[in-house]
């Protein structure tokens, strides 16, 4: 295969021109988003047909499925009993004819016509001596017999439509793309890596993914792609990783650390054995060449943020500044306010940098920030603004990474010579499989052991009928002194559905059910002040009840709240359920966590529910979570702009996930440039499309 320059590239032509597009129905493939031949030969189908075995229609077998072609003979609609509408169609072939029936879908008259060859797949049953099957799968497949093999007499693949197009058509554009790419798909793994991965040659893979001759050789192909997801990626954190490692140093954090053992020491409580633990492998870390560059993993309320601020002493203990970055302007509070108890004693300088702050306050701490004057500086996306500089950042410590970007983390230290250590925080509970896959640039931890006194949150599933016996629980926590959360879907009401909606809620429930108890409200649309006034009164105690949306869901922190009320939690997902669940049980009082449903809340959610009240370990959560949402929803964890998955499920996948971690850090070990002939296809495919698309969707 060539892999220098190329002045012609098939796949890299427009699909318009492929036989049966045209201007009008390209239009229609690019919400599908194909635009090229490869796009094209790359639209994987989402199902496949069983046509393999078709059976002449005179040998059908009562009550068996089976598979047939043959012409329309006739096409017949009528009215049956109470005005229903049967429409009969009459298929044959040399050896017999068989009935076709459709009850209650007048409207499929127009899809069939006289003459014309079909393939139809159902049961045949006898009615009143007549053969028939009663609404069966049946596709036209035209008269011309080559492009009728498509449609039929194989494994034939089901594509993702859009409108203007049908499966017949997309099936005839998709062959003729792999047609017109013939001897144009360029391999890129090496041998080796095939044999070791135990997949076929990539052109081999594409044509069975499309048109398998058996379910071996379509899940041999699936397997190529989803190595092809998968280790592309991997070599490019891989490759990243090392290339940040050659070009800048971090700041050397040698032992000993007696600012962070001052610290240890002055905390009102022990730190777990996890957290020390934790603890122990960021400052191994920070003494190594290659620096600290470490994903932490722990329940809501482990301790992850007193671990980050320890972390920071290391970088502030030998003269450098420290940053804390958090997703929210209320987080970032808390976590200042947080640092401040426990390093003022320490005589560690801190400051907020927040976009709410007015504009003398932001300014002074810009400047504070360039001095030097300040070691520990905590704030949001505003710590990554081109006006903010740093006299000498060591440690950038990132909470909820899946809320920035890799480009956003990137931001920290961009213009020094001098790279900072990064820590990441996630309450997200992520499978070390899916971990090694989104965070494969970091090494992780995981606090997995919670401090001492934390109570498990029980969590009690209500029908919507229930709504007074859960308002009497929370008037009677509120007696007992203890508060709650009242959660919504919506800020305000829709005419596009039937939810409860905060506001609304927020007047009523006042008015009504708790008058003799003062509530409080908190939403996303909100003045940073208004929010910020609104969680203070509930810290304070002077409202019992907060009457909010999810924007609870990072950073609101008040141990005395033991009750959580979820409206409608059928409209949210599971690993999203966990982390309001975690609001609450942080103080003396057990916590409950009350699941209000909606009234047509069906079958299907209520057993995914069900799963969330009897699970409280947030990994178990979390793969359930994503087993329902399937691979297509991982992305939600990562923001790399990276080619999403579509075949691969680190899930299900995780032996795959490992080989190909392994296997990309053998080569970017072994061969940083990718320069070595050997790893011609590989550095082609990774240099020449991959890296551009990604790099291209970060810029986006």
């Amino acid at each position: 295969m060539e892999t220098g320059s190329r002045s012609y590239d098939p796949l890299q032509q427009s699909s318009q021109f492929i036989k049966g597009v045209g201007p009008a129905r390209q239009v229609s493939l690019e919400r599908l988003g194909i635009r090229t031949v490869e796009d094209l030969v790359m639209h994987f189908p989402r199902a496949y047909l069983d046509r393999r075995n078709l059976v002449p229609i005179g040998r059908l077998v009562p009550g068996t499925e089976a598979n047939f072609t043959g012409t329309i003979l006739a096409v017949s609609p009528r009215r049956g009993r109470r005005a229903r509408s049967i429409l009969t169609v009459a298929v044959g072939d040399e050896s017999g004819v068989v009935n076709l029936v459709y009850f209650n879908q007048p409207y499929l008259e127009k899809y069939f016509r006289q003459g014309e060859r079909v393939v139809v797949s159902g049961e045949m049953t006898i009615y009143r001596g007549t053969r028939q099957l009663v609404s069966p799968e049946c596709e036209a497949i035209g008269s011309d017999l080559t492009e009728s093999l498509i449609h039929a007499g194989r494994i034939v693949p089901v594509y993702p439509l859009t409108a203007g197009i049908s499966q017949r058509m997309m099936r005839r554009i998709v062959h003729g793309a792999l047609e017109k790419s013939s001897g144009a798909v360029p391999e890129n793994l090496t041998s080796a890596l095939m044999r070791e991965f135990d997949v076929p040659p990539r052109a081999e893979a594409l044509a069975a993914i499309h048109y398998p001759e058996s379910l071996e050789t379509l899940e041999r192909a699936r397997r190529r792609f989803k190595v092809e997801e998968v280790f592309f990626l991997h070599l490019l954190l891989r490759e990243r990783r090392a290339r940040a490692g050659r070009e800048r140093k971090r700041p050397p954090v040698p032992p000993p650390h007696p600012l962070l053992e001052r610290f240890v020491s002055g905390l009102p409580f022990e730190l777990t054995a996890a957290q020390r633990r934790v603890l122990g492998e960021i400052a191994a870390d920070a003494e190594r060449p290659a620096g600290l560059n470490r994903l932490i993993q722990g329940e809501v309320g482990s301790g992850k943020t007193v671990v980050g601020l320890a972390a920071a002493m290391l970088a502030i203990g030998k003269g450098y500044q420290a940053a804390l970055m958090a997703p929210t302007e209320i987080l970032a509070v808390q976590h200042f306010e947080r640092a401040r108890l426990f390093c003022d004693p320490l005589g560690v300088r801190s400051t907020l940098l927040i976009g709410a702050m007015p504009k003398a306050e932001k300014a002074r701490a810009q400047e504070d920030i360039r001095s030097g004057s300040v070691d520990l500086i905590v704030g949001t996306h505003a710590l990554i603004q081109d006006v903010v500089a740093f006299k000498s950042l060591g440690l950038a410590v990132i909470d909820e990474q899946h809320r920035f970007g890799v480009k956003q983390r990137a931001r920290f230290g961009a213009e020094e010579t001098v790279l900072p250590h990064y820590l990441v925080m996630t309450a997200t509970p992520i499978p070390r499989s899916l971990a090694q896959t989104v965070y494969g640039d970091l090494d992780l931890s995981v606090i997995d052991e919670m401090p001492r006194g934390r109570r498990r949150v029980e969590t009690k599933l209500v029908p919507a009928d229930d709504r007074g016996r859960v308002y009497g629980e929370i008037r009677a926590a509120f007696e007992r002194g203890e508060q709650a959360f009242i959660l919504y879907p919506l800020v305000q009401e829709s005419e596009r559905t039937d939810l409860l909606a905060a506001t609304e809620e927020f007047e009523r429930l006042q008015r009504d059910e708790f008058a003799a108890h003062p509530l409080g409200l908190l939403h996303g649309r909100m003045s940073f002040e208004e929010k910020s006034k609104a969680i203070e009164l509930f810290r304070r105690g002077e409202i019992r009840g907060l009457v909010t949306t999810t924007v609870i869901e990072v950073g609101v922190d008040v141990p005395n709240a033991s009750m959580l009320l979820v409206n409608n939690p059928e409209r949210f997902g599971l690993a999203q359920l966990h982390q309001l669940r975690g609001r609450v049980g942080r103080g003396g009082a057990a916590g409950v966590c009350w699941l209000l449903l909606g009234e047509d809340c069906g079958a299907a959610a209520r057993g995914r529910l069900a799963f969330f009240s009897s699970h409280d370990d947030g990994f178990e959560v979390a793969e359930e979570d994503l087993r329902l949402r399937g691979p297509g929803e991982i992305w939600g964890y990562r923001q790399s702009g990276a080619p999403g998955f579509r075949l691969i499920n680190p899930l299900g996948d995780h032996e795959l996930v490992r080989l190909s971690w392994d296997a990309a850090g053998r080569i970017v070990e072994r061969d940083p440039g990718l320069g070595l002939a050997e790893h011609r296809p590989v550095a082609y495919y990774f240099h020449r499309y991959y890296r551009p698309r990604v790099e291209l969707a970060e810029i986006g």
